[in-house]
């Protein structure tokens, strides 16, 4: 009886052994079957935190520090606009005097902007916005001393749409760097892109990246930097935009509440001053993607399309201060008109096919100046029509 017991006893032992060692294998097997019953868990992500900043994604070089500007300094004459990266816009020079009958444009050599040289070409172009997004491919024409609260107005409007032409370039190089960073191979960077998949690819991803080289040195580091860029910069086109529009409104309320009508130069039919001809408005003043350089400028003027060889008349009566071969300009004409507002009024027309008045020659309102062409850094035929208050440019809808 007790060697049956026994024998019972050890049998029940082994089948209790046996079932604990197939439980354990089950629940080894079903350990490594789990993760082909779903994908594993996502990481869990730290917080946001501050963005970094990274040196330049090569090549170009592009500035990833925020986007500021110190306030514009109305009281001084001279443009006062700061960027990381610093202004190489040389002064204009004396005005050169090319036959004033028209004739074989000079040939087109490197860019030289600021300057009455041969029309830069847009690869050189290119390469000149990539050193200083604010320079000016059209060579500007010598200021007067800011020494009005006119004066300091229109100053300060031309300081900020230099400051909207650097942020629309710069915003431009760093979506390029962006798109060429998010092609690279990283884990990490397709996750984040997987994430934010269908949001607006211009708006920073809210991901922390620890300030180390070892992280910040990789695509996903270089991608979270780019966007943090592109963000600030968007943020402060915004803001430079409304001040833009803010100083437009009142040079133009300012303009209207002229009262001395001998201030005010008279065209044809007693207007401010007189349509230089009779065109199609194909672009406003302001600032704008050019056609010709391929990059962002500031555009002093507006652009009436026209065929080549239709008469350009002067606006207002007055002295011809240029008339010659102008940079991008083509050949360009200038007239001053005298003084409104306590600033010196003049009208510039530029890509002309040809010159009909000569340097200091005095002209009346009415009179054919030249003609209608596509000269300089143009992409059709049309003219190119200027008001400036003391050597700056100002929109030249409202005096006509």
């Amino acid at each position: 009886m007790d060697r049956r017991r026994w024998r019972q006893t050890t049998l029940v032992t082994l089948a209790g052994a046996a079932t604990l060692m197939m439980a354990s294998v089950c629940l080894d097997a079903g350990a490594a079957q789990v993760p082909a019953q779903g994908p594993l868990p996502l990481p869990t992500l730290p917080g946001p935190s501050l963005l970094v900043s990274l040196p330049p994604v090569k090549p170009p070089s592009i500035p990833l520090s925020p986007l500021t500007l110190p306030p514009l300094a109305p009281s001084t004459g001279q443009p006062s606009v700061s960027a990381p990266v610093p202004s190489t816009r040389p002064a204009a020079p004396a005005p050169a005097s090319p036959p004033a009958t028209g004739g074989t444009p000079p040939t087109r050599g490197p860019v030289s902007a600021g300057s009455g040289a041969p029309t830069a070409n847009p690869g050189a172009a290119a390469a000149l916005i990539a050193a200083d997004p604010g320079a000016d491919l059209y060579p500007q024409p010598p200021v007067d001393a800011a020494d009005t609260p006119q004066a300091r107005r229109v100053a300060a409007l031309t300081d900020v749409q230099h400051r909207i032409q650097y942020l629309h370039n710069v915003l431009a190089r760093t979506r390029d760097d962006l798109t060429r960073v998010r092609r690279e191979a990283d884990p990490v960077l397709q996750l984040l892109t997987a994430l934010t998949a269908g949001g607006d690819p211009d708006v920073a991803p809210r991901f922390a990246v620890a300030d180390t080289a070892d992280v910040v040195d990789t695509p996903a580091g270089r991608a979270v930097a780019l966007s943090g860029a592109i963000t600030s910069g968007q943020a402060e086109l915004i803001r430079r935009e409304r001040e833009e529009a803010a100083l437009r409104q009142e040079i133009d309320r300012r303009l209207r509440a002229v009262a001395a009508p001998a201030e005010r130069p008279v065209g044809a039919g007693g207007s401010r001053l007189s349509t230089p001809l009779r065109g199609r408005l194909t672009s406003r003043f302001g600032t704008r993607f050019d056609p010709y350089f391929r990059v962002w400028q500031r555009h002093p003027g507006v652009d009436l399309a026209a065929p080549v060889g239709t008469p350009i008349v002067a606006a207002a009566g007055g002295r011809v201060a240029r008339a010659g071969w102008f940079g991008g300009y083509g050949y360009y004409t200038c007239l001053d008109h005298g003084r409104a507002d306590g600033q010196r009024l003049s009208t510039c027309y530029g890509h002309q096919s040809r010159l009909l008045v000569s340097p200091g020659q005095r002209v009346r309102a009415g009179q054919v100046i030249g003609l209608v062409g596509s000269t300089g850094a143009s992409t059709g035929p049309h003219l190119h029509f200027e008001v400036r208050l003391g050597g700056r440019a100002v929109d030249p809808l409202p005096w006509l």
